[in-house]
């Protein structure tokens, strides 16, 4: 029989597979917790410790040794207990052969109090450091060191000071600070905390040593004489001998023996230099100074204009001299960008007097106030009641009317842009017309003269009323009858017949609207915006006056009304102006009531069409302040060619308060409606607290008026007003396939916004005065004249145009603080007049934040 071969190592691997009872062979250790926070010493924490092998499993009869990594923290037991010691972090490590793992520990010890541990009760004269810096230790409950704690520190009583204010705990818990004594002498006291943990430390003060107590020295300007005494304290033997010890005042300046600094300093610049006082004692004391010299005071001759930026006020702000007796210098503050968002800038502008009667003194004149009387943002009502009663009344309404624009003009916007300009109808005036129209404007003769034959309106049409928010989507709302009230080769009136029943328009209102707009109107648009469109051939532009016109909204265009039916449901398809009846109303009511806002606002709608149409076509409207402003133009222009022809001053010549004399007890008149209103929003606008030419930022304040202004500035200054050529310049800024916005203005002008800005500033600061006009200027009015009889005899705002901050008179040259609110495209003006005493006045302005800062500097007288 053959016996079987067993292999022996293959045997003892099947027996050991088999054999449960094997010893198994530790892996890992692990310890929890893995990481423990405490925060007093003395507080225990029990770790727990566990070997496994390689499946896991855990080896409970495993042995472990237990150690700390820091005993200066915590120590720890054969069990696992841990006891902090210290404050900081350690590991707590179990340990099992060659294996082992650990967890973290951090004592985080809570400052409970502060002990002196040294400059306690020190005597040393006022005004010195104490030779012994005060310390304090940082403990915990337990009176355990806590380092890593941040220490106030500060004077309690005695006017001195301490360096640092704040200092963090060393390893020890210490944390110190250097103590200089105030002048007082006696009991001075100093604190250090930290949270309500307090400590306080004495010292005794006694009679200071000679000490300069002259630490800074007020600024020298070139060219202007200058004086200082340096200061000084403490036990002496007189005399007193002073010197430069140490580098050298700036040429031109000297120290005298007795501690004076005089001199002109000849060159702007930095000296630093170092004085030395000693008595007959040889006692002595120095100190270190430094002298800034400014540049010279401006130079600024009679009708001169420097426009500084931000740059020009570093190191030293410009000083205009106080030269003679009645010497005048306006200067504005201005923001160059026309946009921005969030807060608005807060801008200062600090007057500081140099010598003469008014150097000392100063007060503060915050934003938006000024001498008692002055209209500011808060009482801008004031400014509305104090104007005649029928320019009052059609100049609220104009200001409401403004607000409920610019949200139907931007939901108009987001509609035409949803459906593309593929919806808008096209223009069916013959191509050659429209070519003609928009290369040229027409020559002067009267548009109705020029026009076809038209048929007779319809006494009766189906309109869709405009609804917000309404959609597209067929059927739409239902259409309502309208019936003709009048109408002319330019325009048909139609009302809706529910409200006609009811409150008819007159037709003599209506006519007195048709005949305006054909003899003022037409034209204006033609010659400064090009052609009215014609969606729908009937030549006419049809004018809605319906209930859904609010009592405070003049009138409107509702840019849907381009689009096709087939697009958008709500469409009239045609070029449409809905009316307030009350303005129809307005031109029959009794004196007071009675206003004429009916006659420039068509003119105004009509340039909306205009320019939404050609923008629709072209998805690329001017913006609310550019489109209104130009609108407002309109307005304006439509006026000034009723009060030519009613014989008053022509359109291209310089009107103020002689142009419209009273009447009846009144200067308003049809006529010259449209130009008031516009003088009175401006006015408004520039005297609220915050004024823009692109936003509305104050309560009071809206862009309408400073548009116009701004557009009117551009028309004298860039497009010939005084030659009635600026009509070319307002085509020109309309043409929708030039750039729009601001880039447009740029392109037509070819200067850059800032620089327009800063010539608008310059004009506007000019105008009406006694000095040279700028070459870009206003032409065609004399605004402080023109606006001076707006408003009721005693209610006139004070200032004048352009209505600086200072008020009615200039402000004199005292040492002032003036506070207010910049916003993109706003301006504010402070005037200055010299008593002939002194250096003059510094002018540091500054802003922040702001990024946009001039400062424009006329010299008046």
């Amino acid at each position: 029989m053959t016996r079987p071969v067993v292999v022996p190592a293959l045997a003892a691997l099947v027996l050991a597979g088999c054999d449960e009872t094997a010893p198994r062979v530790p892996h890992t250790v692990s310890v929890s917790p893995a990481h423990a926070v405490v925060n007093a010493v003395g507080d225990t924490v029990p770790y727990r410790a566990q070997v496994r092998d390689a499946d896991g499993s855990v080896i409970h009869e495993a042995d472990i040794r237990w150690s700390s990594g820091d005993e200066r923290i915590a120590t720890v037991s054969g069990a696992g207990v841990a006891t902090v010691t210290g404050h900081g972090s350690t590991s707590i490590r179990a340990s099992h052969g060659a294996l082992s793992g650990s967890g973290q520990l951090d004592v985080v010890l809570d400052p409970a109090r502060l002990a002196r541990v040294a400059g306690e009760s020190q005597t040393a004269p006022g005004l010195s450091r104490l030779p012994v810096n005060p310390a304090v230790r940082v403990e915990d409950a337990s009176g355990v060191p806590v380092p890593g704690i941040d220490v106030r520190f500060g004077t309690a009583f005695g006017s001195g000071s301490v360096d640092p204010e704040d200092a963090v705990s060393d390893s020890l818990g210490i944390a110190s600070t250097r103590w200089t004594l105030g002048l007082r002498e006696g009991e001075q006291r100093m604190r250090a905390w930290i949270d309500n943990v307090s400590i306080e430390f004495t010292a005794t003060a006694t009679t200071p040593d000679l000490t300069i107590t002259t630490t800074e020295l007020a600024r020298a300007r070139a060219d202007v004489a200058y004086r200082a005494t340096l200061s000084y304290l403490g036990r002496h033997a007189p005399p007193l001998t002073w010197s430069v010890t140490g580098g050298s005042p700036p040429p031109g300046i000297v120290l005298d023996s007795t501690g004076v600094l005089f001199g002109t300093a000849t060159e702007p610049g930095l000296a630093d230099f170092t004085v030395t006082v000693r008595d007959a004692q040889g006692n002595r004391d120095s100190r270190a100074l430094t002298l800034q010299v400014c540049d010279r005071p401006l130079q600024v001759e009679p009708g001169a204009v420097l426009i500084l930026g931000r740059a020009d006020f570093s190191p030293c702000p410009p000083l205009l001299p106080g030269g003679d007796e009645g010497d005048r210098y306006r200067v504005a503050t201005l923001q160059s960008r026309v946009f921005g968002s969030g807060a608005l800038p807060v801008v200062t502008v600090a007057v500081r007097a140099i010598g003469g009667t008014s150097a000392s003194g100063r007060r503060i004149v915050a934003a938006g106030s000024g001498p008692a009387g002055h209209v500011s943002g808060t009482d801008v009502a004031q400014a509305l009641q104090a104007l005649p009663p029928s320019l009052a009344a059609g100049v609220r309404i104009a200001e409401t009317t403004a607000r409920h624009r610019a949200t139907l003009f931007a939901e108009a916007r987001q509609l035409i842009r949803s459906l593309g300009p593929e919806a808008i109808l096209p223009d069916k005036r013959s191509a050659a017309a429209a070519a003609a129209s928009a290369r040229s404007a027409p020559p002067a003769r009267s548009a109705a003269s020029d026009r076809r034959a038209l048929q007779t309106p319809p006494e009766r049409l189906l309109l869709v009323p405009y609804r917000s928010g309404a959609s597209c989507s067929p059927p739409g709302p239902a259409p309502v009858p309208a019936l003709l009230v009048g109408h002319s080769d330019h325009l048909a009136i139609y009302q809706d017949s529910v409200q006609r029943d009811s409150i008819p328009v007159a037709a003599g209102h209506a006519q007195a609207v048709l005949d305006y707009y054909t003899a003022y109107g037409a034209e204006t648009i033609s010659e400064f915006f090009g052609d009215v469109p014609d969606i729908n051939g009937d030549g006419r532009v049809n004018v809605f006056v319906s209930p859904v016109v609010g009592d405070d909204v003049a009138a409107f265009v509702w840019p849907g009304d381009f689009l096709a039916k087939s697009r958008c449901a709500v469409s009239n398809e045609m070029e449409l102006v809905y009316y307030n009846e009350n303005l129809f109303s307005a031109l029959g009511a009794p004196e007071g009531a009675r206003h004429f806002l009916a006659l420039p606002t068509m003119v105004h709608e009509v340039k909306h069409i205009v320019s939404a149409y050609r923008g629709s076509l072209t998805n690329s409207s001017q913006p609310e302040w550019i489109e209104e402003g130009t609108a407002e133009i309109a307005s304006e222009i439509s006026s000034r060619k009723a009060m030519e022809a009613a014989g008053g001053v022509a359109r291209g010549a310089m009107l103020d308060r002689d142009a419209y004399p009273p009447r009846d007890g009144s200067i308003v008149t049809p006529d010259n409606y449209g130009m008031l209103v516009s003088l009175a929003r401006t006015t408004i606008s520039y005297i609220a607290a915050v004024n823009s030419i692109a936003g509305n930022y104050s309560q009071g304040h809206n862009y309408y008026g400073t548009s116009w202004h701004f557009h009117r500035f551009l028309g004298d200054a860039y497009g010939g007003a005084a030659q009635r050529a600026e009509g070319e310049l307002f085509r020109a800024l309309s043409d929708a396939e030039l750039l729009v916005g601001v880039a447009g203005i740029e392109e037509v002008t070819g200067k850059p916004i800032a620089v327009l800005l800063e010539e608008y500033a310059t004009a506007m600061m000019m105008n009406g005065t006694d000095g040279a006009r700028p070459e870009r200027s206003f032409r065609t009015y004399d605004f402080p004249s023109a606006t001076f009889q707006l408003f009721r005899s005693g209610s006139q705002p004070e200032g004048l145009y352009p209505w600086p901050v200072t008020g009615a008179a200039p402000a004199p040259f005292r040492t002032d603080i003036h506070i207010g609110f910049l916003a993109p495209g706003g301006i504010r003006f402070h005037d200055f007049e010299s008593d002939g005493s002194g250096a003059g006045i510094e002018l540091d302005v500054s802003a922040d934040p702001f990024p946009g800062l001039r400062v424009v500097i006329v010299r008046m007288r």
